[in-house]
């Protein structure tokens, strides 16, 4: 599953290195990385297909009519070091998503870094974080979280006492999974991000797609 430099990454290469974020990656026996991959991928492009067959694409008009409130902040969305461009409030009494609008603009321009000669409209990238956030919606009030629906793993080991924990990143995964296929994306929305370190100078794009060759192979490893 080697990715060459210029071509779309894989699903599963992607969605390997959002796992690789998790807290507890390194807990994930090597046998079963692919099941925390594949599996979320799969539940978040069938949501999506199921949704879209149902309801369409028009992800703002969607939110309305599930009573989701959505605001667009024109600041950017940053707590010290940590940048959010969108965010989720759910409770019993409402639910909000918050888009912020300068992050959005940032991702939009530099997201033919990693898809040449794709461009993404405002709009776009708007729709693609609001894609995102209602599947957490979906998760919420219908699902059940995607972690939460997979195996446990053992998160801590005191003697023979034994604490197992979900992996939380699994339904990040399927969120992106859903964003992609209910808005026919080429890719997995994750990849804006890396595009991203690259536009600020964080990363090269010859280390991005060196990186992508060691998620696969580590990928077909496990």
């Amino acid at each position: 599953m080697k990715t060459a430099a210029n071509t779309v990454p894989d699903d599963r290469v992607l969605g390997y290195a959002e796992l690789k974020n998790d807290l507890l990656f390194h807990r994930i026996p090597q046998g079963k990385r692919r099941y925390y991959v594949e599996r979320p991928l799969a539940i978040g492009k069938e949501q999506a297909l199921a949704f879209k067959a149902r309801y369409g694409t028009d992800v703002g008009a969607i939110c309305r009519d599930r009573g989701i409130r959505v605001n667009l902040n024109e600041r950017k969305g940053t707590i010290g070091q940590i940048r959010f461009r969108a965010q989720i409030e759910l409770s019993a009494k409402e639910r909000i998503i918050t888009l912020y609008r300068s992050s959005m603009e940032e991702l939009r321009q530099c997201a033919g870094v990693l898809l040449p000669g794709r461009s993404f409209s405002l709009k776009e990238v708007t729709d693609i974080h609001l894609a995102h956030e209602l599947f957490h919606d979906l998760e919420f009030t219908e699902l059940g979280y995607t972690n939460k629906r997979l195996d446990d793993i053992s998160s801590l080991s005191l003697g023979p006492l034994r604490i197992r924990a979900s992996v939380t990143r699994t339904s990040e995964i399927a969120a992106h999974a859903f964003s992609r296929y209910l808005l026919d994306l080429p890719c997995l929305p994750n990849l804006l991000d890396y595009a991203y370190m690259i536009h600020s100078g964080t990363l090269t794009a010859a280390e991005f797609w060196r990186q992508t060759d060691v998620w696969a192979e580590e990928l077909e490893n496990g």
